[in-house]
């Protein structure tokens, strides 16, 4: 028995050995597209169906012939307008996108297999769907003059400096009237650019507030914080919301033959202990900085998590093989037990741009 099972699965592997090199000598000829993956970003449910168009050139030495399209969701469909896609000619595939009921982001799959390419070649829809909410009231709590939100602060996240960074807000107007955003690009500053959709947001309708904001032109980094004023039409007083974004700068990834010759960064103590001290005892001390490449390091920017940690620098550059000393002055004054204060470094290491160093203490 237990022979006969063995011929049997010997049997299966040569057959599917078969299979697999007969389908390596099939030669796959394949569409170019004109995008492979399609981003229709923010989508809020009201709008209804979204439709796209992926475009295919033919560049193979004979015709194409689209025989099925599979996706791997009931909320995309896809049709083409015609079957047969000659040489150096474009076929098109349209797709639509329900979001009735589908929350979050979102990437659909669609398969597209024709008489030279059997297994199919992918396709890619993505983007984020916002549900329309069943409790209006609770959905946008914080109101300013009918116009509902979320929340009253715009949380921009990581923001870097090699591209601006896009952020989409939910606005509903529960007024009587009709508003929009006026005179909005004289009364921000460059670094950001901020638009309605739609234009005109009618009563009981939701639209999407586009913020982009640029970190290279903003020229600051870490957390920061300011007030934004938005101007709507209609309305005697502007939107006050507070706007936070966390900046890095961007750098490209660094060859490993370029590690000891780009800017780094050394620090002789990264995780400092002060132990036991008295609330009335200010704590002066020194920490070693260096640069261990051969290229000028340059200290950005230097920070604290608090106003009871201040920090100077003898100077802002070093150059290769060079230290300097960086001084910290703490004042535990009104603190008790245990206590983390951190020190944050921005520099242009490429490889450890942000360096944290952490000073603990219990406080008597």
């Amino acid at each position: 028995m237990i022979k006969l099972k063995t011929q049997l699965l010997l049997v299966v592997l040569v057959v599917l050995s078969m299979g697999v090199a007969e389908a390596q000598d099939i030669e796959r000829k394949l569409l170019f597209w004109e995008n492979r993956t399609i981003d229709i970003g923010t989508v809020l449910e009201e709008n209804g169906l979204v439709e796209v168009e992926f475009l295919g050139l033919n560049q193979t030495d004979s015709a194409i012939i689209i025989s099925d399209i599979i996706t791997d969701c009931g909320c995309t469909t896809a049709a083409f307008s015609q079957d047969t896609i000659y040489q150096s000619k474009v076929g098109s595939i349209k797709v639509n996108f329900n979001p009735d009921h589908r929350g979050g982001a979102f990437t659909k799959m669609i398969i597209v297999r024709t008489n030279q390419d059997i297994y199919g070649d992918t396709l890619y829809l993505q983007g984020f769907n916002i549900p329309f909410p069943d409790n209006l009231e609770a959905a946008y709590p914080y109101k300013n003059q009918d116009i509902g939100m979320r929340l009253s602060s715009i949380n921009m996240g990581n923001v870097y400096t090699h591209e601006p960074r896009r952020k989409m807000v939910e606005l509903y107007n529960f007024g009587k009237d009709s508003v929009s955003l006026t005179s909005i690009a004289d009364s921000l500053p460059d670094y950001l650019k901020i638009d309605l959709q739609p234009l005109v947001l009618a009563p009981n309708q939701r639209g999407l507030l586009i913020i982009d904001y640029d970190g290279q032109v903003k020229n600051d980094f870490g957390l920061v914080e300011e007030e934004l004023s938005l101007n709507f039409s209609g309305k005697e007083n502007p939107l006050s919301l507070r706007l936070i974004a966390n900046i890095f700068e961007y750098f490209e990834p660094v060859l490993k033959s370029m590690e000891n010759i780009v800017p780094r960064l050394g620090i002789n103590e990264i995780d400092i202990d002060l132990k036991n001290i008295n609330s009335d005892q200010i704590i002066r001390r020194e920490i070693k900085l260096s640069n261990q490449g051969e290229e000028v390091l340059e200290i950005r920017k230097v920070i604290t998590n608090c106003s009871c940690l201040e920090v100077k620098l003898e100077k802002e550059s070093l150059m290769g093989g060079e230290s300097m000393n960086l001084s910290y002055t703490f004042d535990p004054e009104g603190r008790r037990g245990i206590d983390h204060k951190h020190i944050m470094l921005f520099t242009n290491d490429p490889i450890q741009p942000v360096r944290t160093i952490v000073i603990r203490s219990m406080i008597k």
